[in-house]
């Protein structure tokens, strides 16, 4: 098991797309918290104690966290694409080892990049708002509930990139289905209303939602998706242990 969790990390740190992905998502990070959430900030920003946790929440809640969860796609459908999986499969004597290598390997990856974004998140916007000779007003900070929220969010959203192309095996499919899946739950909200917040994004995205809009406690949220992420796996080991094996 530790061999293939070395491999797979391997994998991972080798990729010259990983780079690049995680590069565009702190640059993204960046042009947000630094300039416009920092550099750009209004009074009433500058006068808001929410303000960071505010921001932190809105520059995870966009780019940065799709770029992950992208790392974490082409992590599986790299090997469908020029077929190195079989090698994987005949190096390690069980496929369920390999899955499982895979997913805690993409699990620290996740938990670590999410962290990384939490923790530089506020250092840019002070940095920004200081360069613009301003200041903000103190800030409060519910440190303990932020950060399991992002660190889940974060985690969540990698894991069920990695989900969807174990299941799919195709990159482009695979990312389509990121984009294609929360639109049609949106279309179907209209029809289950007050019900669809137990859709799985739908829930998944409650889980940053603030509480003035959010229709489920955050930790309901959570448990909801963590459903959806476990039936999801279990269909996904099986179809992982089935397909092209002899």
């Amino acid at each position: 098991m530790i061999a293939a969790l070395r491999a797979e990390w391997r994998k991972l740190f080798t990729i010259r797309s990983t780079y690049v992905l995680i590069a565009m998502a702190f640059l993204f990070l960046g042009l947000v918290e630094l300039y416009a959430k920092g550099y750009k900030a209004s009074a009433a920003d500058l006068n808001n104690p929410h303000h960071i946790a505010d921001s932190l929440i809105i520059g995870l809640n966009s780019l940065p966290v799709v770029l992950g969860t992208i790392v974490a796609v082409l992590l599986m459908t790299h090997e469908y694409r020029y077929n190195t999986i079989m090698y994987t499969l005949t190096a390690i004597n069980s496929r369920s080892k390999v899955l499982l290598a895979k997913i805690l390997a993409v699990s620290v990856f996740a938990l670590g990049f999410t962290f990384a974004i939490v923790a530089v998140s506020p250092i840019l916007i002070y940095l920004g708002v200081h360069a613009h000779g301003n200041s903000l007003a103190a800030q409060t900070l519910p440190y303990g509930d932020l950060l399991w929220r992002c660190l889940f969010f974060g985690w969540a959203s990698i894991l069920a990139g990695l989900l969807l192309a174990t299941l799919i095996r195709n990159q482009i499919g695979a990312v389509v289905a990121l984009f294609v899946i929360p639109t049609l739950e949106q279309v179907a909200a209209l029809l289950l209303k007050n019900n669809a917040v137990y859709l799985p994004f739908m829930s998944f995205n409650e889980v940053l939602t603030s509480p003035e809009k959010g229709s489920i406690s955050y930790a309901h949220a959570a448990l909801v998706f963590s459903a959806y992420l476990i039936v999801g796996w279990i269909v996904a080991w099986v179809l992982f242990l089935r397909r092209d094996a002899n």
